[in-house]
């Protein structure tokens, strides 16, 4: 299929944040300008915030863990809403390798099983929202905040293809960050694990596989987190513009 993936704003404490607007959709394409996704916002700088302020992007809901949090809060201001949605991304803090999963959808499927409530919370904040533009996002912007979009995308009707896409080209934008980051943790003594700098198409199609042969699709993955049919009709509808 051919269709442009999203590319990354250009911003100074950023570099993977995407517009997930312009995918075909269920009836149509994927509403631009309202459903944003993006690494750490820890580094952002005044300029980053004034663009965001102007494009609107006054809400950010946090995907990190609490310790991630403390660590390197976002770099936000009075003018913005917050929400932090904790999810653990079994790495950060990690005693030793040997807690880190083997295959990152391991670490996706995890997510959809056991932070089923933290996604009910994004869904319902974007409800709310009712089309105003929020970001989300979590450390590097590919794992939880994949997975986030992954299930976003789906339930506006992108085809899978255009999903995996998306969710792959995150290594390609992080990759500078990347490499300072295995460079500092090797200097450290951690002999660190490709994975963890890696977005491989084949980890999001085994999580997506999985989704459906446990729940069917995504709305009643997302109904058994607690979402009302009348809240996901209203968040469909927010997706995709006709």
């Amino acid at each position: 299929m051919d269709c442009r993936i999203s590319i990354p704003v250009k911003m100074d404490g950023a570099h993977n944040f995407r517009d997930l607007g312009g995918y075909p959709a269920s009836g149509g394409m994927t509403r631009r300008g309202c459903f944003f996704r993006s690494d750490s916002l820890a580094g952002l700088s005044g300029a980053d915030r004034s663009w965001m302020r102007q494009m609107g992007i006054t809400c950010v809901l946090d995907l990190r863990s609490r310790k991630e949090i403390e660590q390197a809060p976002d770099s936000l201001d009075d003018s913005f809403l917050y929400y932090p949605v904790c999810m653990s991304d079994r790495m950060t803090g990690a005693a030793d390798l040997k807690q880190f999963p083997k295959r990152l959808s391991e670490l996706y499927i995890e997510i959809l099983n056991s932070y089923q409530q933290e996604m009910l919370q994004v869904m319902q904040v974007l409800v709310e929202r009712a089309g105003k533009p929020a970001v989300f996002h979590c450390t590097a912007g590919k794992d939880r905040t994949g997975v986030t979009a992954m299930l976003l995308l789906s339930l506006a009707g992108v085809p899978e293809e255009l999903i995996i896409r998306d969710y792959a080209s995150s290594a390609e934008n992080m990759a500078p960050v990347f490499q300072q980051q295995k460079l500092m943790l090797e200097k450290a003594g951690w002999k660190v694990p490709e994975v963890l700098f890696s977005s491989p198409a084949e980890e999001m199609e085994l999580a997506m596989e999985y989704l459906k042969a446990t729940w069917g699709d995504t709305e009643q993955y997302l109904i058994s987190c607690g979402a009302s049919r009348t809240d996901l009709m209203q968040l469909k509808a927010l997706l995709v513009e006709k």
